[in-house]
């Protein structure tokens, strides 16, 4: 802060508390002061609309009175709250040859200061702060954006009359922070370690502080209860829990946090590039001696204090730009007028039908247009004609009328009683995949249009009407379509409900398709009907095609199912007498049969002495089993076999509609347990470790296939060599991958300890010979030399190793060199050199 205005403000207060009119400040050049005496007041004026993509002054007015001093080392003006860093920006415009501007992205702060950092006078300054614009590359800037105007180098922010500061002191503890927060003051306004209750708080003292440290919370006396033990707040509950608990008010916690990693209890702001920008984490009172998490710092707030003096060292403006806070889209049936609309919070709307450039289309909160097809419009918000900002899209949707067939007959044969008409059949005369849309019959083309009084139409009268309107509504895009059609009374039809099923199995490809012989199906349609009437039967894949008599199936003697599985043809009887009464309907059922689908295992594995069960499963249906063995011969006919014997084997499956499926070939394959036994094993140990080799190929362990362990059984491999062995005694386990039993056996890797303490406390008193077992070594020699190649001890290190001693005296803490020589049990040699520690 510039220190004379401290320096003036101490003065006053001393001398109104002691009377007196003089006060000595050592290394001061105020030593005279007054009553008198004030600090500077501030003074700024300005509540604008922003046109984004432009520039306008931060104020309308600014005044600085200062009865004492007629300059002032440098004045500060910031984006306190709203700030957008890389797109606002603060500069000073025009010639002001007495003043210099510097920009600060980091905390959105413009200072003003003389030439080379000098004074600058208050005439001077008041004519540059008229000069500073605010500009913002974004179309879309925050909406409220409020400037501080202020003496002070500590950040000013309007929406609680306080003043913030980053100290930097790297590594300082937190409750060092918290006491020389508390010796710090600001134009006698006590200041204290910062607590943080809004957004606009965390802004300015995360984001757009110089540095990050220490702030006021703690949950040291109630873990995971946090409190501001700082300031006006302090006492006061912020946060319940740990990274997923609560805030009763106002808090802003980093992703995970607080997470009370190794004991943390006091709020830091965390460092950039860490997570989100100005968020909190949680540390320990000291934290960190480096990296991140060092504490580098503390925020120091100043305000709200008892007996804080009220200070005119500050001042603030807003600027405030328009937004579109709700649109309303909108839906037409087919080309027309459409109506839409949007709100902003001030100013009004302006339309466009381009997001960017172009002219605007209209004006206000309701917009009208003629549109053929879905368009998207643009709303932004505009006050005193900008035309610049953000554009928010607002949807005029078309949707797509249905084409349908209109004003065509369908007619029904005369069973000489009233004749009725089941509608819906009529569907795909009305258009094309019918079973996409919704379609409903109605008296009247007004009912069709409102979609009101549906007709039963499944048993609907000629009686009634010979005509009907119907109603085709989409999904999606689509929306409805009315049309009209004929009712028309014929001679014939088949009885209702009758349906003639003709079967045939799903051969070859196995595709859901089959040949069918049709005229099966016209004899028995036929036979429905009266021997004295002239018939024909013809067969069609819709029934569209039905009604118009095309597109019949010619082959019907040899017929292929179109349809995988089942098919329903579509059946015309006509009176080929009359030629025009004729019948239609789905009459015919073609069903494919499937060839009966099934799984077994392709191979199957029974323990020595045992047998396993094998059993068809995912069966698409209830099929009887035969069952054969390698050489053709059948073994049963269940619908499960047990097995005990190596081999290939077979099954058919046969269908309740005598299908019978492809025949499906399994192995049988016995696995045993293994037998470890020393001569499989190979023990290489001329290292500091050793390798473990299981010679297990060509069956030599068992019959079965094995996995291997070293020491322990859950932990297992494929392959039977160990390597980097520690020396000692070691268990080997040998497993059956199919779980028909497990062996293990004693493996040893020789080794020598590397000191020894011959202390007599029972711990390393002797140097060790380990891995050495009677099972695999029949003899050997240890021998011990000191470093002059003195022999000193010839021990059989199939009973000990050497206990330190020579000649019954103990011999002085030095490295020692050994030899040892084993002969196994196979005859062959092992020798293994090294050196070791004798310590006291």
């Amino acid at each position: 802060m510039p220190e004379r205005y401290f320096l003036k403000h101490f003065c006053k207060e001393t001398a109104r508390k002691l009377g007196l009119f003089i006060c000595v400040l050592c290394f001061v050049p105020y030593v005279l002061c007054s009553q008198t005496n004030v600090a500077p007041e501030v003074n700024a004026t300005g509540d604008q609309m922003y046109c984004p993509l432009t520039s306008i002054p931060v104020a309308t007015t600014f005044t600085i009175t200062d009865p004492d001093d007629t300059e002032i080392d440098a004045f500060y003006i910031q984006i306190s709250t709203g700030y957008e860093r890389g797109l606002d920006t603060l500069r000073l415009e025009n010639n002001h040859p007495n003043v210099e501007a510097t920009w600060n992205s980091q905390e959105g702060k413009l200072t003003l200061t003389g030439v080379s950092g000098s004074a600058v006078a208050y005439v001077d300054l008041i004519a540059a702060v008229s000069d500073v614009v605010f500009e913002s590359s974004s179309t879309s800037p925050t909406e409220e954006k409020f400037f501080s105007f202020t003496i002070g180098s500590a950040n000013y922010l309007p929406e609680t009359g306080h003043y913030y500061e980053y100290i930097e002191a790297f590594g300082i503890r937190w409750d060092d922070a918290r006491a020389a927060a508390e010796n710090r003051s600001f134009f006698g306004l006590q200041g204290y370690l910062a607590t943080i209750t809004s957004d606009a708080e965390a802004q300015l003292t995360g984001e757009q502080a110089s540095g990050t440290g220490w702030i006021g919370g703690t949950d040291s006396v109630n873990e995971g209860v946090w409190r501001w033990a700082t300031g006006p707040e302090a006492g006061t509950v912020f946060w319940n829990g740990a990274e997923n608990g609560s805030s009763p008010n106002f808090a802003f916690w980093n992703t995970n946090e607080p997470n009370n990693l190794n004991d943390e209890d006091y709020a830091h702001i965390t460092a950039p590039g860490v997570g989100i920008t100005g968020s909190w984490n949680d540390l320990s009172i000291t934290g960190d001696s480096t990296g991140d998490y060092q504490p580098k710092g503390y925020i120091v707030e100043y305000g709200g204090m008892p007996g804080d003096p009220t200070l005119t060292l500050s001042a603030s403006t807003k600027i405030t730009t328009p937004k579109i806070f709700t649109t309303n889209p909108a839906v037409i049936c087919g080309a027309g007028t459409i109506t839409l609309s949007a709100e902003s919070t001030l100013g009004e709307v302006v339309w466009f039908n381009e997001p960017t450039g172009g002219i605007p289309l209209a004006t206000g909160n309701v917009f009208t247009a003629d549109i053929t097809s879905s368009t998207t419009f643009y709303a932004m918000a505009s006050f005193d004609g900008c035309l610049n900002g953000e554009r928010i899209p607002v949807d005029a949707q078309v949707q797509i009328k249905p084409q349908v067939n209109s004003d065509f007959t369908v007619a029904n044969c005369s069973s000489g009683q009233d004749v009725f008409f089941n509608l819906p059949q009529y569907n795909s005369l009305i258009i094309a995949n019918p079973d996409n849309y919704t379609i409903t019959f109605h008296l009247s083309e007004n009912d069709a249009e409102n979609n009101i009084n549906p007709l039963d139409d499944e048993m609907f009268s000629i009686s009634t009407t010979d005509e009907v309107f119907f109603r085709v509504e989409g999904t999606g895009d689509f929306c409805y379509s009315v049309g009209r059609m004929f009712l028309e009374e014929s001679t014939t039809s088949l009885p209702a409900n009758y349906v003639f099923e003709q079967e045939e199995c799903d051969e070859g490809a196995m595709d859901g398709v089959a040949f069918f012989d049709l005229q099966e199906a016209s004899s028995a349609i036929l036979s429905e009907f009266p021997t004295n009437q002239n018939l024909s039967v013809s067969f069609y894949v819709s029934e569209g095609d039905a009604y118009l008599g095309r597109n019949a199936i010619s082959q019907s003697d040899n017929y292929t199912n179109a349809t995988p599985f089942a098919e329903t043809l579509f059946v015309r009887v006509e009176d080929s007498t009359s030629g025009i009464c004729f019948g239609v309907g789905p009459n015919v059922l073609l069903s494919v049969n499937p060839i009966p689908s099934f799984s077994v295992e392709e191979d199957y594995i029974y323990c020595t002495g045992e047998s396993v069960l094998v059993e068809p499963f995912a069966a698409n249906g209830d099929y009887t089993y035969e069952w054969f063995n390698d050489e053709g011969q059948l073994m049963g006919t269940a619908t499960r076999i047990r097995i005990s014997k190596q081999g290939m084997y077979s099954v058919i499956a046969t269908s309740e509609s005598g299908c019978v499926g492809e025949r499906q070939s399994f192995q049988v394959t016995e696995s045993g347990p293994p037998a470890l036994s020393p001569q499989f094993i190979q023990v290489e140990d001329d290292g500091e470790t050793g390798t473990i080799t299981v010679n297990h190929q060509d069956g030599q362990l068992g019959v079965g296939e094995y996995f291997f362990a070293l020491d322990d059984p859950n932990h297992v491999q494929e392959e039977g060599v160990f390597t980097n062995v520690t020396p000692g005694l070691h268990t080997l386990y040998a497993m059956d991958s199919n779980g028909c039993g497990m062996d293990e056996i004693s493996v040893g890797v020789i080794g020598v300890s590397k000191f020894l303490t011959p202390n007599n406390d029972g711990i390393n008193d002797t140097v060790k010979i380990l891995g050495v077992t009677k099972a695999f070594y029949e003899q050997g020699t240890f021998y011990v030399f000191d470093r002059y190649g003195r022999l000193l001890a010839q021990t059989n290190p199939l009973v000990a190793g050497w206990n330190g001693f020579f000649d019954g005296q103990p011999m002085p803490p030095s490295d020692y060199w050994y030899a040892l020589e084993l002969r196994d049990v196979n005859g062959k040699v092992h020798l293994k050199k090294g050196h070791f520690t004798l310590k006291q």
